[in-house]
Formats: structure tokens, sequence, C-alpha cells
């Protein structure tokens, strides 16, 4: 018998968490943190992760307590 797999919502959370490092810890910061945008764009991309986050919270597997 295979272990049960972990819920759908922590899968979520794990992407949720490779799309902050590629965001704020890799090359690609260089890019949105240049003079070009808007001064709001880390605000924003902290906003959706924000908004990621809630909506992972909020789904709520009902076999968890």
């Amino acid at each position: 018998m295979r272990p049960p797999r972990f819920p759908i919502s922590k899968e979520i959370a794990v992407i949720l968490g490779a799309l902050l490092l590629l965001l704020f810890a890799s090359p690609v910061a260089d890019w949105w943190s240049r003079g070009g945008l808007d001064w709001t764009t880390p605000y924003a991309l902290w906003l959706l992760v924000i908004l990621g986050a809630y909506f992972i919270h909020r789904r709520g597997d009902s076999d968890e307590p």
C-alpha cells in the first residue's frame, strides 16, 4: 500500500515558495527592481504572494483538523 499523498494545498504552497525564490532571490529580481518599472512593482509582487497564500489557506482540506 502506498503512503497517502500530501494534500493539494501543500503542493501548491511548495510551488508558491519556488515562485517566491524565483521572483526575489534570482536574476529575475534584477529585472523588476531596475528603474524602468513603477515604484509599486515590489508591492504588487508581494500582494500576489499574500493573495496566493490566502487562497491556499482558505481552500482548506476536509481531512485536516
